[in-house]
């Protein structure tokens, strides 16, 4: 997209801001304008894009899937900015570390075991930049990305984080009574959750299993982040295709069960990844080898 049919600056503050507050009054008291200001803004990006962002009912305000989709890629957006305008102009700290990483990763695998890395460098500070997927370049405002992939990529050094299997898992109120392991046609008449963008999905695990698969797509719910997949099964939404990086500790605690026999192993894993023949700043170092250390143990 050319920067001319970008929607004008403005448009996007107002939408950011009322999405994030789900309200025009208190956008507009952020952003020093009127409610009817701020709804002005929003209805011309609407009609820039052509999608309606938000649904507008008496009991009040709420967004539609695609402006839901879209004020995370503002967000991220917006945070690249902020990021870069610090580093440029008001330079960076030399005991920070920058990672980029996408969000579902980051809060089911990262988040966890982050504290362990706070206790042991208490002088370092972490930056952490989420995104839904990460672009194909690493950053030059991150000193490390984790990435999921096969671990081949131009200019950059990569070490795995994961070795992941592949296997349906539920909340335990779903499989309740039931001797197990499940056969697998058993799925063919329930809900499956799906978690986009990985190599493999439901169709490679049936195979692995022996299954039949499911009788209809429409028994799948696709979702592009993981944490709103795990959010969904551990309510019990369904048997989602868990990957063992993101389940292992909700299974340990008896949140998730693993209720069929077939794990099939995933072609992918998550790295950790950095620019090949660098030179990184001792603090980076040091989250790097507490990182991998993690991984291995």
């Amino acid at each position: 997209m050319t920067f001319r049919k970008l929607p004008p600056l403005a448009m996007l503050r107002a939408f950011e801001a009322a999405a994030r507050h789900v309200s025009f009054a208190r956008a507009g008291a952020e952003l020093g304008v009127t409610a009817a200001a701020i709804s002005q803004q929003v209805r011309g990006l609407e009609e820039h894009l052509g999608q309606a962002l938000f649904l507008r009912r008496a009991q009040g305000l709420s967004l539609t899937e695609a402006g839901l989709s879209y004020l995370t890629v503002l967000r991220d957006a917006f945070d690249r900015m902020g990021a870069g305008t610090d580093e440029l102009f008001h330079g960076r700290s030399p005991d920070v570390v920058s990672l980029r990483v996408t969000a579902g990763f980051a809060h089911l695998w990262l988040a966890p075991r982050l504290p362990r890395f706070l206790e042991q460098a208490p002088h370092l500070r972490l930056r952490l930049l989420t995104a839904l997927w990460t672009p194909l370049e690493l950053d030059r405002d991150a000193d490390f990305e984790i990435r999921c992939g096969i671990g081949a990529w131009p200019d950059l050094a990569a070490y795995p984080l994961t070795r992941d299997r592949l296997f349906p898992v539920c909340a335990p109120e779903l499989v309740a009574g039931m001797d197990r392991p499940l056969a697998p046609d058993f799925l063919q008449q329930q809900r499956l959750i799906h978690i986009q963008s990985f190599a493999e999905g439901w169709p490679e695990w049936f195979r692995g299993a022996g299954g039949a698969g499911p009788v209809t797509d429409s028994s799948t719910i696709i979702f592009d982040t993981a944490t709103l997949a795990v959010d969904l099964t551990l309510s019990g939404g369904g048997f989602m295709l868990g990957r063992s990086c993101f389940v292992d500790s909700y299974l340990a605690k008896g949140d998730l069960v693993a209720p069929f026999a077939a794990k099939i192993k995933s072609s992918e894993a998550f790295y950790l990844v950095e620019r090949a023949g660098e030179r990184l700043p001792r603090p980076a170092r040091l989250f790097r080898d507490w990182v991998l250390a993690e991984a291995a143990g």
